[in-house]
């Protein structure tokens, strides 16, 4: 009799002081989502439009998104894809090309229809950044189809890499015409395609250094070239590439500075399809203007908020909550994500304990931030019946 005795009283004691196990979350994480209000932006009246933001997925547009013909802005295009070709670094003026008779007779067939041009002679040379200054500062349409016959041996042969570079993008409603210029109407994009293609353009050191000059000297043959974009330094705009021609009317991609959470970010415009040039820039800047300050702080989940909840295998459960206010300053209209994640903890927890974190991933517009998540109350202790009945819990 006694030995029952001793091993039942063995057992209760061992029962009644064992380490109890770790509780466990119910949802080791959760994606939350915060809606901002929708964004007022002044949008052209005229046209179609959009707007991003380089290095976000932020991207929003106005009008009918149909292509249409978009006259020298295609020369970002034709940056874009030498540059993937024929790289160049900054500081670097890359390889001297020698032009020929068929160059003289691109700026003389351009110059005879009215065509933006810089001059040019055969046996002439000018490096391949001087040739990107002559296309995108002046808008010389001699510079780009010389420049893409240069990189790729002829313009058919720049036409097929274009379009190839332009599938690979995913920029379905762009297509790459008959020439490197856009002076042909074959040419055609959208206000979103032509946002997409100005982000990457700024995202290129060389191209945003390019279109950042109101002039450049040194060119052979004429010696300084001046941008015609005459909104480069209002509003703080950096960038990036005019456009008109009597079938595309005017077209305007911009790229302008703001700060946001003390961090620089750059906001691309794109305008498709105004009357003019002048009124598609006229135009461009409510819309530019406003795009710099639709930032607004969100708080993305506020103090003491519920995050999750520990379940306690003897019953109820503890709750775990922020311990104080998640806030970003994001763009209007958007949805800010973050990531709750709670870790196991030992059923001998204490109340503010840290269990988790509440995180808003980095983005071009805020760095990482994080909260952390404490338990509201300790554990309960289970009864001695339940560690009894449960020896292997």
């Amino acid at each position: 009799m006694l030995v029952p005795i001793v091993l039942l009283g063995s057992y209760g004691y061992w029962a009644s002081s064992r380490s109890l196990p770790p509780l466990n979350p119910d949802q080791a994480q959760v994606r939350l989502q915060t809606q901002t209000p929708s964004s007022k932006l002044a949008w052209p009246a005229a046209g179609q439009s959009g707007v991003g933001i380089v290095g976000t997925p932020i991207l929003e547009t106005h009008g009918t998104q149909t292509p249409a013909a978009i006259a020298s802005t295609a020369k970002i295009i034709t940056a874009l894809v030498v540059l993937h070709a024929k790289p160049l670094a900054l500081s670097q003026q890359g390889p001297m090309i020698t032009l020929s008779a068929s160059d003289e007779a691109l700026y003389n067939s351009y110059a005879a229809r009215a065509g933006s041009v810089v001059r040019v002679t055969a046996g002439e040379q000018i490096s391949e950044y001087q040739m990107l200054e002559a296309m995108l500062l002046p808008s010389a349409n001699n510079a780009a189809d010389s420049l893409a016959t240069w990189a790729f041996g002829s313009l058919g042969n720049y036409t097929a890499s274009a379009n190839s570079y332009l599938s690979k993008l995913g920029l379905a409603q762009t297509r790459v015409g008959t020439d490197a210029s856009g002076f042909d109407p074959s040419t055609t994009s959208t206000a979103h395609d032509l946002v997409r293609l100005g982000e990457l353009a700024m995202q290129d050191p060389v191209l945003a250094q390019v279109v950042g000059q109101t002039t450049a000297s040194g060119i052979p043959v004429v010696n300084s070239v001046k941008n015609v974009n005459f909104l480069l330094g209002t509003d703080n705009i950096i960038g990036i590439k005019t456009g008109n021609t009597d079938q595309a009317g005017g077209v305007f991609i911009s790229a302008s500075r703001a700060t946001v959470n003390g961090k620089p970010v750059t906001i691309v415009t794109a305008l498709v399809g105004s009357p003019t040039l002048f009124q598609a820039m006229k135009d461009s800047l409510p819309l530019i203007q406003g795009a710099q300050v639709n930032f607004k702080p969100v708080t993305v989940i506020t103090k003491a908020s519920v995050a999750g909840r520990y379940r306690q295998p003897w019953g109820g459960r503890v709750t775990a909550i922020t311990a104080k206010n998640l806030s970003v300053n994001t763009w209007n209209g958007t949805t800010v994500s973050s990531i709750v994640q709670l870790q196991p903890v030992p059923a001998t927890a204490q109340a503010g304990q840290t269990a988790g974190t509440v995180t808003a991933p980095k983005s071009a517009l805020y760095d990482l931030k994080s909260v952390p998540i404490k338990l509201q109350t300790a554990p309960t202790k289970p009864s001695l019946w339940w560690r009894l009945i449960h020896p292997m819990r």
